[in-house]
């Protein structure tokens, strides 16, 4: 999911980008309920029959479905965070707060979206400056990508006249 704000000159840009989510907390936790309930449930049901075997079984597969629902939806909290300034451009990456922040020069940063060596790969986009680079939109689908390359593109491109025209 792609979300733009800029101020009225378009000097100052921010894109916030992140995965889609059509899984809240609240909802991972109630599907997780009942299905954890469904499984403890069946496991004691046969234990009571005498099969007592099922019972670490199911408890088993209880904990390894929560673990792969907070892995799935912590995943999904990234944030991309890209930003055009006056003077510089960032990228700060991480969940509740940045964890990684990349910046450069507006005047020599280079957006590249990069096509793959295979055909049904992903293209890549990235923020380049001086060799360095930073790859931003992992979790966009390619036509958000093209957007956001065109958009980024744009942008930088901007700076460029407002500076000759001064």
């Amino acid at each position: 999911m792609l979300e733009r704000v800029c101020d009225p000159l378009g000097f100052d840009c921010h894109w916030v980008i992140r995965p889609n989510q059509s899984l809240s907390w609240r909802g991972a936790v109630k599907i997780y309920t009942v299905i954890a309930s469904c499984c403890l449930g069946i496991g004691v049901f046969f234990a009571l029959l005498g099969y007592w075997p099922v019972l670490p079984f199911a408890g088993l597969e209880v904990i390894v479905l929560g673990i792969a629902f907070y892995r799935c939806l912590s995943r999904s909290q990234l944030r991309e965070v890209v930003t055009v300034g006056s003077e510089v451009v960032s990228v700060e990456k991480g969940r509740q707060q940045p964890q990684q922040r990349w910046e450069c020069p507006r005047a020599w940063a280079r957006v590249v979206l990069e096509h793959a060596p295979i055909a049904w790969y992903p293209r890549r986009l990235t923020v380049s400056f001086q060799g360095r680079r930073v790859e931003i939109g992992q979790f966009l689908n390619e036509d958000e990508r093209g957007v956001l390359a065109d958009e980024l593109q744009q942008v930088l491109q901007c700076s460029g006249w407002h500076r000759d025209d001064g």
